[in-house]
């Protein structure tokens, strides 16, 4: 049932949210903090309506567009969506989540640079032109990505994953849980190879589309390489598609005694004396008996398919650049032909 925010039970909006004019943050941020806060904290739910810009504003006792610049920047960050007639609603938790995780890991390489450039003699003032001039025209050049997988784990995981090699906020979204008009709006789509054709097929040509290699890490390859060839395994995974992937993989090595399991399975050493189970989903392991052996199949991305998708983000940035810098001197030969007309 969706409740309006006004509605929550630690009262309405005026009490929810403190604004400090002394603080040095700028109202807008200061708003946009404590409802990312409500939202993580589970006191905001998925489906929740905020307030109209006008009713807040007037609650706070600040101009109407610094509420809609605020709810633009929670809107970007995956927080919540336009609803049109509903107003702005409040979006999963899993979603505000990840974009947490990358604001979070953004921060943190923000401030080792600025340590870097003080180390180097650099002066705050200095650091602070140069950063307000970078962040303007990176603004103007910024790539929208998204990456699809097979399940919320994997996708929430190289999500975030991506979002660090790409020093860009990337947005996770699940195979059947999206509308592919609204969901594919963006500059790039990263996906498994796996996946590649069915997402090529929903993008309709709305957006280039990039397949990526996701491989075992080591660990779990000289785990699966310890196993005696008279062993019974099985595995549990997310979803049927992936488990019989990996069971292709082993019986490939000579592992011929593999069965796949579902989630609602229960598994006991009579059935398998060790089981498979997806690194991204360790509540799986709180399911199995203590006396199984688990191995947590445990993915990363490869490399080389992380440079050329880097290659690819790069080359999108200048293309957009290229089209913004012919935009400005466009309008700015028509402000100067107007200026000759009444002169």
């Amino acid at each position: 049932m969706r409740r309006d925010f006004d509605q929550q039970p630690n009262g309405d909006t005026s009490r929810a949210i403190r604004l400090s004019h002394a603080s040095g943050v700028p109202v807008y941020r200061q708003i946009v903090d404590q409802i990312e806060f409500l939202i993580e904290a589970g006191k905001l739910s998925p489906g929740d309506r905020l307030p109209s810009s006008r009713l807040l504003a007037s609650h706070l006792g600040v101009n109407r567009n610094t509420i809609a610049l605020a709810y633009k920047t929670l809107a970007e960050g995956r927080y919540v969506e336009s609803h049109r007639r509903g107003g702005m609603v409040v979006k999963s938790a899993s979603e505000a989540k990840a974009a947490r995780t990358v604001r979070e890991q953004a921060l943190y390489l923000l401030r080792r640079v600025i340590d870097d450039c003080l180390g180097a003699g650099l002066q705050p003032d200095e650091i602070t032109s140069a950063a307000w001039q970078h962040a303007l025209h990176a603004e103007r050049v910024s790539i929208r990505v998204a990456f699809v997988e097979c399940n919320d784990e994997r996708a929430l995981y190289f999500a975030g994953e991506l979002s660090r090699h790409l020093m860009s906020p990337v947005r996770p979204l699940v195979l059947g849980g999206f509308d592919s008009a609204e969901a594919f709006d963006v500059d790039l789509v990263v996906t498994t190879f796996f996946h590649l054709a069915e997402v090529r097929r929903l993008a309709r040509s709305r957006a280039q589309v990039v397949g990526i290699v996701v491989g075992p890490h080591l660990q779990t390859l000289l785990r699966l390489a310890q196993i005696p060839t008279n062993h019974r395994i099985g595995i549990l995974y997310s979803t049927i598609e992936q488990a019989d992937l990996i069971r292709s993989s082993l019986i490939q090595a000579g592992l011929t005694n593999v069965d796949i399991f579902t989630q609602e399975s229960i598994v006991t050493p009579d059935d398998v004396d060790v089981i498979i189970i997806p690194s991204e989903m360790p509540e799986i392991r709180a399911k199995l008996a203590s006396s199984i052996e688990t191995i947590e199949f445990g993915n990363v991305l490869d490399e080389a398919s992380v440079r050329v998708l880097e290659q690819v983000v790069e080359e999108i940035r200048e293309r957009k650049a290229s089209a913004s810098c012919s935009l400005a001197t466009r309008h700015a030969g028509d402000r100067a032909w107007r200026s000759r007309r009444h002169t």
